[in-house]
């Protein structure tokens, strides 16, 4: 049994929002190899072109994408891969500050 729904243009338009644009957006590549990122990104629409690589040089079945700017952008966007061996994963503790006590007096 399949029901009918009547729903209004606003609330069409709000669930239009809350879901995006709907269009089609770049893939997260980090922790990729950078075959594999390439090949994501080129698949998701991503000009070959519009990928720049920089960081170590060698075997791309060796070298991982530490970090990509931007994320989640339209295809038609370019994208830095930034690569190495191996990734260093940023301390997080020393960036975050500790609320001050205040004491009274």
């Amino acid at each position: 049994m399949k029901h009918a729904v009547a729903v209004s243009g606003a609330v069409c338009f709000a669930l239009f929002l809350l879901a995006g644009c709907g269009g089609p957006t770049t893939p997260d590549t980090e922790g990729q190899t950078l075959t594999q990122a390439r090949q994501a990104l080129v698949d998701s629409g991503v000009p070959q072109q519009n990928i720049t690589v920089v960081g170590q040089r060698g075997d791309p079945d060796e070298l991982y994408v530490c970090d990509q700017d931007p994320d989640g952008v339209a295809p038609t966007e370019p994208v830095n891969l930034e690569v190495a061996t191996a990734c260093v994963e940023e301390d997080d503790s020393r960036k975050k500050k500790r609320p001050k006590i205040r004491r009274r007096r």
